[in-house]
């Protein structure tokens, strides 16, 4: 709250997201140019003041952008509206007032009377892209570092963006059909980003959302994207048959049917959720199915979101298929491929594949490679910090490896945990 004592509860956010007062200046910069197409001029001191107490309520823009960065209203972040900062209610606490924004309708509605100036009166086709143009500079972030608490937040920024123009002027029927997609793709990437840092009911919550929203828009892409994650939720949460079905459900949707770089990423998918239930046929139907339409698609033409998608992401994918059926000779070839395939800058794919890579060696007993590979897993793992994840994967490479006789085994636990407590 704020107060003599200064904005406790923005302060706990900036620490959250490591951002120092210059780094989150320069983002509300980037947030004011693309709602409105200038470049903002938010400086340091404009933070301290924030921080100290000094500014309660910052100018609408700073608002709205402060919205868009951390993903809540401004009275979540702890600024207090003039015409009650005299009266404050007592607040929840921070991680409550997330919960409470980030997976209720009501959040929402209260978001969209903050996030838009009141004197619009219409919306058109230029507010949807400069909120596609947002939200591709962040697909382009998650999928180089991963999913965080930080990215999730601005997600349902854009989000709840998308719905305040929905609900604060006028729009064609094209217009509220985007704005809609919009708020279902950043809504769906949300759940993504949950569902990396393994947040899961943050994730179940978001892709309700996305699934209703999708639904409103008429969009078959969000459609599709809303039915993968959930097919992706499921499987985290062991429920291979609710996987299998929404899977299939992107399979059916639109967007397969008419472009076969939808279908690939439907079919791989299917192929993922067969083989956790050990369902080897189907399977590998599925993966040559993603592999027949991938080499149909038209690498120069695909949306950002999907832009990780490509034939080294579905190497990899077939290694994880078949390490699940139980076949670790194959899962390591083609593991094999999809590192040397990789796109240098997919840093959070790199560390997953590698430590997909270890297990692999380790289910045939090749020791030494496993652990080599494991510590190039590890090493490369401090530049991608967002995916707890890979952090499950290694977690699950010690476990299997302490049950191993091997001394070498022993000695590469040792020494990694040595390593760990030094840091």
């Amino acid at each position: 709250m704020t107060g003599k004592t200064g904005n406790a509860v923005l302060a706990d956010r900036m620490n959250a997201a490591g951002l120092m007062q210059h780094e989150l200046a320069a983002r509300l910069n980037e947030h004011i140019e693309r709602l409105t197409g200038r470049p903002g001029t938010i400086q340091d001191r404009h933070i301290r003041n924030y921080l100290t107490g000094r500014t309660r309520w910052p100018h609408s823009r700073q608002r709205q952008a402060l919205e868009a960065e951390f993903g809540c209203t401004a009275e979540e972040l702890g600024f207090v509206p003039r015409e009650s900062s005299s009266s404050a209610a007592v607040r929840a606490t921070p991680e409550d007032s997330v919960e409470r924004r980030a997976f209720t309708t009501r959040a929402a509605v209260v978001a969209a009377g903050v996030v838009l100036p009141a004197a619009r009166n219409s919306i058109g086709l230029s507010d949807v892209r400069r909120i596609d143009q947002a939200l591709d500079a962040l697909y382009q972030e998650e999928n180089k570092l991963g999913g965080t608490s930080r990215i999730e937040g601005q997600f349902l920024g854009w989000m709840n963006h998308s719905l305040s123009l929905l609900n604060s002027g006028r729009a064609s029927a094209r217009v509220r059909s985007l704005l809609y997609a919009t708020a279902a793709n950043a809504a769906s990437t949300a759940a993504w980003a949950a569902l990396d840092s393994h947040h899961q009911q943050r994730a179940a919550q978001h892709l309700e959302r996305a699934v209703t929203l999708a639904g409103l828009s008429g969009d078959p892409e969000a459609v599709h994207r809303a039915w993968n994650n959930v097919a992706m939720l499921a499987g985290q949460r062991g429920r291979p048959i609710e996987a299998l079905h929404a899977a299939q459900a992107a399979r059916d949707s639109g967007m397969a049917r008419r472009d076969p770089l939808y279908a690939s990423h439907a079919h791989v998918r299917i192929a993922l959720s067969h083989a956790r239930i050990r369902d080897k046929q189907p399977a590998l139907r599925a993966l040559g199915h993603a592999e027949d339409a991938l080499a149909r698609t038209d690498p120069a033409h695909r949306p950002t979101w999907l832009a990780y998608y490509d034939r080294a992401e579905l190497h990899g994918l077939a290694g994880i298929v078949h390490q699940r059926l139980g076949r670790p000779e194959q899962a390591e070839a083609r593991t094999h491929q999809a590192l040397a395939r990789l796109s240098p800058e997919l840093t959070r794919n790199r560390v997953y594949y590698t430590a997909q890579l270890a297990l692999a060696q380790l289910d045939q007993d090749d020791i030494e490679a496993a652990c080599a590979t494991a510590d190039r897993a590890l090493t490369t793992a401090g530049t991608a910090p967002g995916s707890h994840r890979i952090s499950s994967l290694l977690d699950d490479f010690r476990r299997r490896l302490a049950t191993h006789p091997s001394p070498l085994a022993r000695e590469w636990l040792l020494h990694t945990t040595v390593e760990e407590t030094a840091e």
